[in-house]
């Protein structure tokens, strides 16, 4: 497996870390060889002078993390909460030492190229340019502080250490660092061999552990392979883990403590609870409803075939197919849940557009289920435009075309906006709302987490923040969220350190085996 190893700069041995202090001003590693690598220390900054150009000043809690990573000699992990600004601060340790960090490369997913660019130049001034950069020959803009390479663009140039000499590279963002949790992936290593040609490195990321510890292998690797060397012995001194008997699972944490203990002086995980508790709670909430005759019909049908598929032919099957059958089927019957739950919503609109003032968001997961809700609405907002307001708003998939229809929610006087879950779990604020629908679900909580965390950011102003769940009862949608609120919990632990509780299986192999056993009770299968 790919990893990033050290060599001590003295005798080129592996470089594994003893011990560290500070010295004069200069930082000090210590190596199991008898060598020392000395690296002079960033000094503090005072951010009494950071203001945006509209005019905003960063939180203390933001202060704190930027004066954090500085003496972490930018090297660092910012896994603060989803909502809390991590971008700020990795702008405002830039910002602090341009002359020992600039230039910056910011490697991410390509739809947060346009607002990390933005933001780079709102907090920093207009002489702070970032150019997004999508060949490997591309003309280098004059003047430009910071370069954006998505994840996918970056591992496909040829030679990426001469493109790191090129743009004269001085520190890496990585931001949302949770998407280089597979080892082996072109986009890891990719990352990787860009990582190695500087020694700044700020990582961002509010989710980096999504199912299990396992996968905080590479961002520690990356950031210090002089602890954390081999996957291996990561596996065997900090994660939890256990032979199936057939493969190696994962789980948690062993000693969160010690973990923590060890990590402190480069990672720094705060959440909304700790450093904005004035920022509203998320309060999410259940509205359950039928499947309806029509559907009722179209489910028992392809539950049927799922409950003989996995109690029969499934076991003759190889692994890999029978999880993409099995996937299939799951699948089939959640779309078949989002457009059951097209009336139950509509009626909910209803009665929340005639009895609040309030705007509101409805996440669809599925076109067709997004299509027939905003065919429905329209019909009713141009019928009685004095109660349902301006037009019913879509936001569109396209990055770039986001943030018009966002102002346009935000500035006009329309009361809803539909928005696909995937689309909107980054990059996107919506602090002038409070209230939201999660039409249909995700099969992970994590992505429902980033959609839910547009509404808690800095500058929201109501008392709560409500997200009304849509169940379809009896249905795989009622087996998930049981599920999904246990891998909710499960996640949040290994994180901050709680106690808590894994299962062995996924929750797709959880949820195919209670569908399989009591799925089909609701109508006394």
């Amino acid at each position: 497996m790919p990893i990033t190893k050290l060599k001590c700069p003295t005798c080129q041995g592996p470089a594994v870390s003893i011990s560290e202090r500070l010295v004069a001003g200069l930082r000090m590693t210590m190596y199991k060889c008898g060598h020392a690598d000395v690296q002079r220390q960033l000094t503090v900054t005072d951010f009494a002078t950071y203001i945006s150009q509209d005019g905003k000043k960063p939180y203390d809690f933001q202060v704190k993390g930027a004066l954090f990573g500085i003496e972490s000699n930018a090297r660092c992990l910012i896994a603060d909460e989803m909502g809390l600004g991590k971008t700020v601060q990795a702008d405002m340790i830039l910002w602090s030492h341009p002359r020992e960090l600039l230039k910056v490369l910011w490697l991410g997913k390509a739809g947060l190229s346009t607002q990390v660019c933005q933001e780079f130049t709102r907090w920093n001034g207009e002489t702070w340019m970032m150019q997004q950069i999508h060949h490997e020959n591309d003309f280098l803009l004059p003047g430009a502080l910071g370069f954006y390479i998505s994840f996918d663009t970056l591992w496909r140039f040829k030679d990426i250490p001469a493109l790191m000499q090129r743009l004269k590279v001085k520190t890496v963002i990585l931001d949302e660092v949770q998407h280089l949790k597979n080892s082996g992936a072109k986009r890891t290593n990719g990352v990787r061999e860009a990582c190695n040609c500087v020694k700044n490195i700020i990582a961002l990321s509010g989710t980096p552990i999504s199912n299990h510890a396992g996968e905080f292998f590479n961002i520690l690797n990356i950031l210090h392979p002089e602890r954390f060397r081999t996957k291996s012995e990561y596996d065997t001194i900090w994660v939890d883990t256990y032979w199936s008997g057939r493969a190696l699972r994962y789980g948690g944490l062993k000693n969160y403590e010690r973990f923590k203990q060890y990590t402190s002086d480069f990672i720094i995980r705060r959440t909304r609870a700790e450093v904005l508790p004035d920022l509203p709670p998320i309060s999410r909430e259940f509205r359950f409803s039928e499947l309806g005759e029509r559907v009722e019909a179209a489910y028992k049908e392809i539950y049927k075939e799922f409950q003989d598929y996995y109690t029969g032919s499934a076991a003759d099957d190889a692994d890999f197919v029978r999880q993409s059958n099995i996937l299939a089927y799951l699948s089939k019957m959640r779309h078949l849940t989002g457009i059951a739950k097209i009336e139950p919503a509509l009626s909910f609109l209803e009665d929340f557009i005639t009895s609040t003032d309030r705007k509101i968001v409805v996440f669809t997961h599925h076109k067709d289920v997004s299509n027939k809700l905003l065919e429905l609405l329209t019909d009713l907002q141009v019928a009685d435009p004095a109660t349902w307001g301006g037009p019913i708003l879509r936001l569109p998939e396209d990055p770039g075309l986001r943030q018009a229809t966002i102002e346009q929610f935000r500035d006009t006087d329309s009361r809803i906006m539909l928005a696909a879950t995937l689309a909107s779990s980054e990059g996107i604020n919506l602090q002038f709302c409070a209230d939201a629908i999660m039409l249909e679900r995700q099969w992970t909580p994590i992505k429902e987490e980033q959609a839910e965390a547009r509404f808690p950011r800095p500058g929201q102003t109501a008392s709560a923040i409500t997200i009304t769940y849509m169940v379809a009862v009896g249905t795989v949608d009622e087996f998930l969220a049981k599920l999904v609120e246990k891998k909710r919990s499960f996640v949040s632990n290994a994180l901050d350190g709680a106690s808590y509780e894994w299962s062995e299986s996924s929750i797709i192999k959880e949820l195919a085996e209670v569908l399989a056993s009591s799925g089909g009770t609701q109508w006394g299968w």
